[in-house]
């Protein structure tokens, strides 16, 4: 009987999982759709200089927000997963953190922007340092998600991360039909959604685990996990924007432009397919070893869904730009096919480099990004300047391939599977839809047999 509950409870958790992770790919399909539709507004509107102008300004900010983050988000996840009546303790501490490393990045944000966007014009650099005190609020954002995930609260972790984009493209469409679609305004849209889904994401976090006094001692050891982890997230942010950061220092506006199209529709592979990513962590935690079989069922679903959208975005290329964005974007396309088969790796690599998380192996996660950094950074000083944005995308895919071969020779150490275990299982793959749709049987303890057995016998 006990092990027939077992079974069921781990099936209902299973099927829980499934649903939440198919939630979470709904929304970020939907998410995706409303940056293309941004996306196709603003080439539209402004064209390539405008796209390029507007990229140069976004990325930068958030790049540095990235780098100073110190990996708050995956700490304080890990945390509170294992400890739920920490919450309010974790939020007051990592504030207190945060604040001072907020104003250290600003600063050094403002002394690197000249360089960082030597190519630009100078109304590009102006704005770009408005917009700088927004690092504030990306790592503040970092800290709220984190903790949301956490607690395991998924739905409302996906609401906010449909919000900001959901609210961008209302606005940006907005203005674009009164005729008042700028760059600047595009920025001051995106800062004004970024404060929004951090007020609510604060106030749902507070309502939930109040404001607990400041613990030194959780602040250490949190402090130790996220600076292990760190690694893995500079290591990652470059090898993913690497090529967007230096390229506006050697190329013009417009070649920044087409580059920054044919990236952000490669990084739809990611966004979406790499999807489970994110809930998998604290999922993974929670269960402890039982986690191991969530990661590569995980794992083998990002596969999946990767190559089917890679493939189709691989073969209609060419055709989906021109008609979407219009011919001054054809010369994306060639990228984009160059970046398609390291975005599916990548994004595989992101489930991966999560199950380390979940083993409390932050460090290891880290080797596998940092050897995709310094690829990155070498390919890009080699290659950028004669090669162009061709190169930027053949240098990314490889650094994308290394960091997957690199974070599944790395899980299997850690975890001690076989090889044989990565392949999929066509049981599970058969029995996914079920999971994914039918509403599971409530869990409840058979009643035990008499000793006698059923009456009259």
């Amino acid at each position: 009987m006990l092990k027939g509950l077992t079974g069921r409870k781990a099936a209902a958790k299973r099927n829980s999982f499934a649903r939440h992770g198919v939630a979470t790919v709904l929304v970020t399909a939907a998410t995706m759709a409303l940056g293309l539709l941004t996306g196709i507004l603003v080439a539209r509107t402004v064209g390539p200089d405008g796209r390029g102008a507007l990229t140069a300004v976004l990325t930068t900010v958030q790049l540095l927000g990235w780098l100073f983050g110190m990996g708050c988000g995956k700490a304080v996840t890990y945390a509170l997963s294992r400890d739920h009546a920490a919450g309010g303790r974790l939020l007051s501490t990592w504030t207190l953190i945060l604040l001072p490393v907020a104003a250290v990045a600003i600063g050094v944000g403002y002394l690197l922007l000249p360089t960082l966007l030597a190519a630009q014009p100078a109304e590009t650099l102006a704005l770009a340092r408005l917009y700088l005190p927004m690092i504030a609020m990306a790592l503040l954002s970092e800290l709220m998600l984190g903790l949301i995930l956490g607690d395991q609260d998924f739905r409302s972790f996906n609401a906010l991360n449909f919000l900001q984009p959901a609210g961008v493209a209302i606005v940006y469409a907005a203005l674009w039909a009164t005729g008042r679609f700028t760059v600047e305004a595009a920025v001051i849209v995106q800062a004004a959604m970024s404060t929004l889904v951090l007020v609510v994401a604060t106030a749902v976090l507070v309502r939930r685990h109040g404001i607990g006094r400041p613990d030194p001692a959780l602040g250490r050891q949190t402090v130790w996990y996220a600076l292990r982890t760190h690694g893995d997230v500079v290591g990652g942010v470059i090898t993913q924007r690497l090529d967007l950061l230096i390229i506006p220092a050697f190329l013009s506006a417009t070649q920044v432009g087409l580059y920054a199209l044919a990236t952000s529709l490669s990084w739809l592979i990611v966004s979406l397919s790499g999807a489970l990513a994110t809930v998998v962590m604290p999922a993974a935690t929670r269960r402890g070893q039982s986690g191991r079989e969530l990661v590569l069922n995980s794992l083998q679903a990002t596969f999946a869904i990767g190559g089917l959208l890679g493939g189709g975005l691989f073969v209609f290329a060419d055709i989906a730009i021109g008609l979407v964005y219009g011919p001054s974007f054809a010369d994306s396309a060639l990228p984009l096919r160059l970046l398609l088969p390291g975005a599916i790796l990548y994004a595989a690599a992101s489930i991966l480099l999560n199950g380390l998380y979940a083993e409390n192996r932050p460090f290891t996660a880290t080797l596998a990004n940092l050897l995709g950094m310094v690829v990155t950074l070498a390919g890009l000083l080699l290659f950028l300047r004669s090669g162009g944005i061709l190169a930027a995308a053949i240098v990314s895919t490889v650094a994308y391939t290394l960091v997957f071969a690199t974070a599944a020779t790395l899980y299997r150490r850690a975890t001690g599977l076989s090889w044989r275990v990565f392949l999929p299982d066509p049981a599970m793959l058969a029995a996914l839809p079920r999971r994914l749709f039918d509403k599971p049987a409530p869990v409840t303890a058979t009643p035990a047999a008499s000793p006698a057995g059923p009456a009259g016998k």
